[in-house]
């Protein structure tokens, strides 16, 4: 964790930089004075770390790589790509990586927060010259700053990497970003207001928190360069070294993150004594961000419940989990799950903050399948609905009708055809051709908690067998998702189909289906409560006992409009029966939720059908085709014996549901049924085997 590292090298360099608590100080805010700002000198360097790309954190990305890419497409639009940071950009990222001393990079602006561009960039430059008699004559604003920087520095090669990068930010100044800054962000009206929130909503929230913690005064520099793990220096009023602290600012008609973020940087001068002695000293560094997002929740928690559910939202979003959660409960859950920390912690994190008469910590709610919407999935499967990428199989993959349906809407707004409808031929054929690839129909659900953007960019990076920069590898829940894509991407065709595709997705998000979608949420959302309605009042109660021995008792459930009969089902972490993700149709409006949950119940049965006492019986064993068919046709026919053991009367129901999948309306008959979903019996006995013994 860089906020270990960073403060043993601090305090081996300048121990008085590190300030102890201040007791007994008045709590009123009106002696607490924090000023918010936006700094030249701060929004350049940490500018120049984006474009380098040096990000180690394992936890939340230190800088805003949607930051970094608009800045190249910038760039290349002036004509001014690449500029000589971009050139040192990746010699510079191997140095700074190679060495610890370099850390404090993402720290050194806030040891000068007084300073001009120029007064910093000058005095780190004496530091690389080796020049350090400038610290007689150096001005008040850089005058810690270069004890710092020198007691850092120490080696040769330190300093002329320092002294690269400096000298490339003055170029970098004067040829983009000057200009850049002046157009884009010095007007930025965020300021005044997050002044105005922090002093009259956030401060009454934090007053006492802040006053023991000797927090009292200092800078908040908001830098859209940043990503939400942002940075706090403690400062010293013996030295005349003040407090200094820099969030992130993801977009400027959205502040609440940055608000939120200097609380969560201010807790860490806490978080500390908190895990003290509680963990092995090898796990403290990961349980530091963590126990800082959950301190700053505990302060809200008990000083401004209205904030509460805010904060929590911020910070499930920097986590790149966006759901809107229907109710308290399911945000604090999916929050503590973002963030997990023992309860005994969590016990210590409140004590440390004196917080009075809270409760230890309760037993957590028992954990649920969750129906919820999901953006990027639905736009992923939308994707390949137009193409119409389907599958031989017994039930369709994609709604049958959607292609049609979605052309007659673009059709209706001007926008038919996209760069999707155009490319959906050859993309058919591309992805029909190539039997390996059926990855592709499961994407989303190994990304389970992001937006459309972020998983398309994660894609992206594995196309390239590029780890996130922004997290010292892939993002977090990623890692079997990316190997998925890996092993089906080995031959460059199939990357390349793969980037059409991913290409094709984002054009169809900017130009069509973000507006579409969001017109269609509040409608939708009456049948994703019914969904849920349904699996938790008939199936949980009937099913529980098997449900709890196969420990399918939790988990997300996606239903998409783009879906057809046959649905998805992902095990993302084997260890946690809560990351099971699953994926079905959303029914029509005017239609009711049994098509749906009949569907989640048969890929239920693909964890049961999978399993290695499941061997089918097969003419071929290595024609993959056969194999999905049989699986297919078995996970049908173990939902149905599943309801003639736990369920019996919805079993003519679950039959209905199925025959009409696939159009048979003949009748509803058993015969009927069995016809359709033929099975072997002897894989049907050892199915039916399975079930009873779990």
């Amino acid at each position: 964790m860089i906020r270990r590292r960073i403060a043993s090298v601090a305090c081996a360099a300048a121990a008085w930089v590190l300030a102890s608590p201040v007791v007994g100080q008045d709590s009123d805010t009106a002696s607490i004075n924090w000023k918010v700002t936006s700094a030249p000198h701060v929004d350049l360097w940490y500018h120049g770390l984006a474009v380098v790309g040096f990000d180690q954190t394992k936890g939340l990305p230190l800088y805003n790589q949607a930051y970094a890419d608009r800045v190249r497409r910038e760039k290349e639009r002036r004509g001014v790509y690449p500029t000589p940071l971009d050139e040192l950009a990746k010699d510079l990222r191997k140095e700074f990586e190679k060495d610890p001393a370099f850390q404090n990079m993402h720290f050194l602006p806030l040891y000068f927060p007084e300073a001009s561009r120029e007064e910093m960039h000058g005095a780190l430059l004496a530091v690389s010259d080796r020049q350090l008699d400038s610290l007689r004559t150096a001005g008040r604003s850089t005058r810690t700053g270069i004890r710092m920087a020198a007691g850092i520095f120490d080696s040769g090669n330190q300093r002329k990497r320092l002294k690269q990068f400096v000298e490339a930010l003055n170029r970098e100044w004067t040829i983009f970003f000057s200009h850049y800054r002046e157009i884009v962000l010095e007007d930025f009206p965020g300021v005044v207001e997050l002044q105005r929130r922090w002093d009259q909503e956030v401060l009454p929230a934090v007053s006492d928190f802040t006053t023991r913690s000797g927090l009292t005064d200092g800078w908040i520099f908001v830098s859209p360069a940043l990503g939400p793990e942002g940075r706090l220096l403690q400062g010293s009023r013996v030295r005349r070294a003040p407090h200094a602290v820099a969030v992130w600012s993801p977009g400027w008609d959205d502040i609440d993150p940055s608000l939120y973020a200097a609380v969560r940087e201010m807790c860490f001068a806490v978080v500390d004594d908190a895990l003290r002695g509680a963990a092995p000293r090898e796990d403290l560094g990961d349980l530091e961000g963590p126990a800082a997002v959950r301190c700053g929740s505990l302060l809200f928690e008990a000083n401004a419940p209205p904030l509460l559910e805010a904060y929590q939202r911020s910070f499930l979003r920097a986590a790149d989990d966006d759901i809107d959660y229907a109710n308290e409960s399911e945000l604090a859950r999916a929050f503590e799950d973002a963030y997990p920390l023992e309860d005994e912690l969590v016990d210590r994190l409140a004590e440390q903050l004196d917080i009075p008469g809270r409760e230890p910590s309760r037993p957590k709610p028992a954990p649920r399948w969750v129906v919820q919407a999901r953006p990027h999935a639905d736009l992923w499967f939308h994707t390949l609905a137009v193409i119409q990428a389907d599958q031989p199989g017994p039930l369709a993959l994609y709604s049958a009708d959607y292609a049609d349906r979605i052309r007659a809407i673009k059709q209706e707004l001007g926008v038919y055809p996209t760069l999707l409808d155009s490319l959906a031929p050859r993309l058919r054929k591309d992805i029909g051709d190539d039997n390996t690839f059926d990855v592709v129909h499961f994407v989303p659900l190994y990304f389970p908690r992001m937006t459309p953007e972020r998983l398309l960019e994660t894609i992206r990076n594995a196309i390239d067998n590029r780890p996130d920069p922004r997290r010292g590898g892939y993002a977090p829940n990623t890692p079997i998702g990316v190997l998925q894509l890996s092993y089906a991407m080995e031959n460059g065709r199939v990357r390349r189909l793969m980037r059409t595709l991913v290409d094709a997705a984002e054009n169809e998000w900017e130009v069509f289906y973000r507006a579409y979608a969001e017109r269609l949420k509040g409608e939708q959302e009456s049948r994703y409560l019914a969904i849920q309605s349904m699996w938790d009042s008939l199936f949980v109660p009937q099913l529980g006992s098997y449900l709890e021995r196969r420990r399918l008792t939790a988990g997300m459930v996606f239903p998409s409009p783009a879906l057809g009969p046959e649905g998805r089902i992902v095990d993302v972490d084997s260890s946690n029966p809560t990351d099971q993700v699953v994926a079905v149709q959303l029914p029509l409006a005017g239609e009711g939720p049994a098509q749906s949950v009949f569907a989640f119940l048969k890929e239920l049965c693909f964890l049961l059908i999978d399993d290695r006492e499941i061997v089918p019986f097969l003419d071929d064993p290595d024609d993959p085709e056969e194999l999905d068919d049989l699986r297919r046709r078995a996970a049908v026919r173990c939902g149905y014996m599943l309801l003639e053991l736990y369920a019996p009367t919805l079993v003519g129901q679950y039959r209905r549901v199925f025959l009409d999948a696939v159009g048979a309306e003949e009748s509803s008959t058993v015969s009927a049924f069995e016809r359709v979903y033929p099975l072997d019996p002897k894989v049907l006995e050892r199915v039916r085997n399975q079930i009873r013994g779990g």
